[in-house]
């Protein structure tokens, strides 16, 4: 065994989490580090890090690290990365979990909003994807787990997002084969429609026309996605790449709701 294979032996696993204060983001770090990972945490906000991390490390004792960071500014995302790798002593798990949502049909949608949706969720993935990659590779069991949406199939009033998450598949069927040989996988998870603050704020009568869309009969939790990704980032779980997993109640293949789906 060589030296680097040796401390990634003796150190608990690393995960860095974008949009690691919002529902899902939270919900994925939480169950993490429940699980005996270091935590790397980033968003926008660094009150709202500051506040998760708190909460983790009072319940779970694990050792936390947050740094605020634009996905839309490549040097920020690096310094976040390099900041978790040097605190943390490397980085085994990368979830792509940030993103930003501003629905509008194409015909009254500024173009200067779809390119900020695209921005933020497709390339910032890539810009922290990129800056995560040598710290994966020493891992030797590297996992990159990005959240795409069931939106992606296509989801009314919602172009540049669903091209957004449509293009972090694309990009990351791409990566597997790439990164393969270095014993790295690259998976998606396509959530459905997940309790959280944003969905919440929905009216009541649009909520319940989606659940009653749901097969299985109940909209989905942030642990619910956040089980799938600790499956993805096991260290075990090096024959499973390049695929998209829809965590959505059975709602992929059920039909769509047109006007009364809202995006997820």
């Amino acid at each position: 065994m060589s030296s680097d294979d040796q401390r990634v032996a003796e150190r608990p696993r690393v995960a860095f989490i974008t949009g690691a204060s919002g529902g899902i983001g939270r919900g994925i770090a939480e169950h993490l580090a429940g699980l005996g990972y270091s935590i790397g945490l980033s968003d926008i906000s660094e009150s709202a890090l500051q506040a998760v991390a708190e909460d983790i490390t009072e319940t779970t004792g694990v050792a936390v690290s947050v740094f605020a960071a634009d996905l839309a500014d490549r040097e920020s995302v690096q310094a976040a990365v390099d900041a978790t790798v040097s605190r943390l002593g490397g980085l085994d798990v990368l979830v792509n979990c940030a993103g930003i949502l501003k629905d509008a049909r194409i015909e009254k949608m500024d173009p200067a909003v779809f390119r900020q949706v695209l921005d933020v969720n497709l390339i910032g993935m890539l810009t922290t994807t990129s800056a995560a990659l040598p710290a994966l590779r020493s891992s030797g069991t590297g996992r990159i787990i990005s959240l795409t949406s069931r939106a992606w199939l296509g989801n009314f009033g919602s172009t540049n997002y669903a091209a957004s998450k449509g293009g972090i598949a694309g990009v990351s069927r791409s990566l597997s084969l790439r990164l393969a040989t270095d014993g790295i996988t690259v998976n998606c998870i396509a959530p459905g429609f997940i309790e959280t603050p944003m969905s919440n704020s929905m009216p009541d009568d649009i909520i319940e026309r989606v659940r009653q869309s749901i097969p299985v009969g109940r909209v989905g939790q942030p642990i619910d996605v956040a089980r799938t990704v600790a499956f993805l980032a096991d260290a075990n779980a090096g024959y499973l790449t390049g695929q998209s997993i829809p965590v959505c109640g059975g709602r992929s293949i059920s039909g769509s709701m047109r006007k009364d789906t809202v995006s997820s």
